[in-house]
């Protein structure tokens, strides 16, 4: 007769988790959100009612990529293939990085084509029709990825160094997943210690989409806690993590106040 397993013993209360949510939460809202709303028992109708019309410029500009874009996942992919093999062809992904399509919302300073969120969802709109691996790889890359990170909390020297690498096709990862806590940042166990002006990560994840083919990993550690008005609150931080070079990889940790190089352990 089969015996259920024992429930781990939980890492740590929910209060506890939920505090962490609770900050990540937007603090600010600069633009109204329909959903957000809804959650909290408004209809705005006025924001879906009629329509928002798309800024000319905008679908001007999007347009020739679009069209390139379309015109090569009609072409170049076969899904089928994909589903099989278990694998993206490489001359998909280059395809791909040759059209821009890893850099859709970079600045063009940078070497990104600079498009508008509305513009990046009908990319992926037209990539998901296609084939959903496609989807993970553009979509993993650009969201929890290093782009969007980087371009709401990065410094200037971090944006100059990694956007144009970014741009042309270096493919990031996104590394939060433990197998004993799952995605609960409350309970992460991945440490980041700072010895002098060096890093040190010690932990595991897994579960990191794009991990298999990325050069730069956005890794989700624990720093050392502060006291605030007599309480500890624990930190959480992103790092910049390069997956080439040797056993020791420089990364820097994405914040608004520094950028220091650190080693994994």
């Amino acid at each position: 007769m089969a015996t259920l397993a024992e429930p781990k013993q939980q890492k740590v209360s929910a209060d506890e988790a939920r505090e962490v949510a609770e900050a990540a939460r937007e603090q600010e809202w600069a633009a109204p959100s329909f959903v957000r709303d809804l959650f909290l028992g408004k209809l705005r109708m006025d924001l879906i009612h009629p329509y928002p019309v798309q800024d000319p410029d905008e679908v001007a500009r999007a347009k020739p990529f679009l069209d390139k874009l379309e015109r090569f996942l009609r072409e170049a992919v076969d899904s089928d293939r994909i589903d099989r093999e278990g694998e993206i062809p490489e001359n998909v992904v280059d395809g791909l990085r040759k059209l821009g399509a890893f850099g859709i919302k970079i600045p063009p300073e940078y070497g990104g084509l600079g498009l508008s969120q509305l513009s990046y969802m009908k990319a992926i709109e037209l990539v998901s029709s296609v084939d959903g691996s496609l989807t993970a790889l553009l979509s993993a890359h650009q969201s929890i990825g290093l782009p969007q990170p980087l371009k709401l909390f990065g410094t200037d020297d971090q944006k100059k160094k990694y956007f144009p690498r970014l741009a042309k096709g270096a493919i990031s990862a996104f590394a939060l997943t433990e197998g004993s806590v799952g995605s609960d940042p409350a309970a992460m166990e991945t440490t980041a210690i700072l010895d002098d002006d060096v890093w040190i990560l010690n932990g595991e994840k897994l579960w990191c989409t794009n991990g298999t083919k990325a050069e730069l990993l956005v890794v989700i550690a624990r720093t050392p806690s502060k006291m605030v008005r007599g309480k500890e609150k624990k930190q959480i931080t992103a790092f910049i993590v390069e997956m080439t070079g040797p056993a020791s990889k420089s990364c820097t940790a994405v914040t608004s106040w520094a950028s220091r190089r650190c080693t994994t352990a």
